[in-house]
């Protein structure tokens, strides 16, 4: 109540109060008094205001004309700026670093399995022998070529992600190389069948310089007898393949036993070295500027509630489609040695670039998005996450503009978003589209 309306209640009631005090009834003066108090008394509050802390649920309604928009000062959200550092998120699963898988190049016999599975073997250690399956009787000169041939041996190396490679190991498909030639052999496993065969060619030509015609006898018949024999061996073991470990690691899978035969492109056994892990991550190729080898990647493992470190070890560009592969090693530490195992999964983030300028927003602000993905840790999506907010720019006018929804605050519940300008206003309500370019009243 103001002033001047009090005053003139106050007249009012000051002329009443005259009148009974001249009547007969002489009413007694403190009437007077109480009537006094009761008009100088404000009126009760019609409703409680409202404020930007309760205005998310109110429901203030719009007044949307042709060209412009009424709304109320609950609408409008200020742009208030807020530091944060640009991160990438990565997901793998880890692996050993160095994993092969040996398969058959052509038809075997395994003579005999020399290891057991999970079995620890070092470098260089005999893994089996096999032989070629075959009826031809070779000359011995021959044989070292078959010998040769029969080397063929199909490897997977999910370490080396090659470019030519790197679609075949995104889709989880087997990347073999099939290995012919001695340097590539040496690469993957080392076989002593070529030892084998010089020691045997030495005894054939020891053996061709004894004399095998001297008598026509039993004895120069059992001559005879014995050097074919011997040539006959001699011919088996140039086939004999010896292959041994190209690295030490565990034998994670054995797929053969003895005196098995062996099609062409069966698999034959699992190396792996469980001391070194890695995952393998897929990132958009846009990405490709902000990431480098070296950089320190912070991850996290399914049911596991340490943090641990890794580092970025390898890019490779992948053609169909068009994709960034980046491999991260896991840093050998106490933490990560006792708890990180292959086949887990991973999710990592990789920092890059300058600080940058955001600004907190409510839900509300936020349209045609999907934000249950932040709700849970690390409350920041893994790929880049984009959403519709309305802005008022200064002239006054509405405008929809795109924005990356960077991080979500559990304790706050509010979004951290990159894409505004310090110059604009940020508008709350929910708008349709036909409000592109209205003029925004406040009222």
């Amino acid at each position: 109540m103001t002033d001047s309306m009090c005053s003139r209640r106050l007249s009012t009631i000051f002329s009443s109060a005259l009148f009974l005090a001249s009547s007969p009834l002489k009413k007694s003066v403190y009437l007077l008094g109480a009537l006094l108090i009761i008009a100088c008394q404000p009126s009760p509050p019609t409703s409680e205001p409202v404020t930007a802390e309760n205005s998310e649920t109110v429901n203030t309604p719009l007044l949307i004309r042709a060209d412009s928009i009424t709304m109320t000062p609950d609408h409008i959200l200020s742009v208030k700026p807020t530091r944060y550092q640009p991160s990438l998120g990565l997901e793998g699963e880890i692996e050993p670093i160095k994993k092969i898988n040996l398969t058959a190049g052509q038809a075997l016999i395994v003579e005999k399995v020399l290891v057991k599975k999970n079995q620890w073997v070092e470098k260089g250690a005999p893994l089996f022998i096999v032989r070629r399956q075959t009826t031809e009787i070779q000359q011995p000169a021959d044989a070292v070529a078959a010998t040769n041939s029969a080397e063929t041996v199909e490897i997977n190396k999910k370490a080396d992600i090659k470019p030519e490679q790197s679609a075949a190991n995104n889709q989880n498909s087997a990347d073999n190389t099939v290995i012919n030639s001695d340097k590539q052999t040496k690469q993957a496993v080392k076989n002593d069948a070529e030892i084998d065969a010089e020691s045997d060619a030495k005894m054939t030509a020891a053996n061709s310089k004894k004399p095998t015609t001297d008598n026509v006898s039993s004895s120069g018949s059992n001559d005879g007898l014995n050097n074919t024999q011997e040539n006959t061996q001699s011919e088996k073991s140039y086939n004999l393949i010896t292959v041994r470990a190209s690295f030490s690691g565990r034998i994670e899978k054995l797929y053969i036993k003895n005196e098995q035969k062996v099609e062409p492109h069966q698999p034959l056994l699992k190396l792996s070295d469980e001391t070194e892990l890695h995952f393998i991550a897929t990132l958009p190729i846009d990405a490709e500027s902000q990431i480098s080898v070296g950089q320190t990647v912070n991850f996290t493992a399914e049911g596991l509630i340490d943090e641990f470190t890794g580092q970025v070890s390898k890019l490779t560009t992948t053609q169909q489609p068009k994709q960034l592969l980046v491999a991260v090693n896991v840093v050998d530490n106490e933490v990560s040695r006792n708890q990180i195992r292959p086949d887990m999964k991973v999710t990592g983030r990789v920092d890059y670039g300058q600080i940058q300028v955001g600004t907190t927003v409510p839900k509300r602000a936020l349209h045609n998005v999907d934000l249950t993905v932040l709700h849970k840790p690390p409350y920041k999506p893994l790929r880049p996450l984009i959403a519709n907010v309305w802005i008022i720019k200064q002239d006054q006018r509405l405008t929809r503009q795109p924005v990356e929804v960077i991080e979500y605050d559990p304790l706050t519940k509010q979004y951290l978003i990159a894409g505004i300008t310090n110059d604009s206003l940020i508008c709350l309500a929910n708008l349709p589209v036909e409000s592109e370019g209205k003029k925004a009243v406040v009222s």
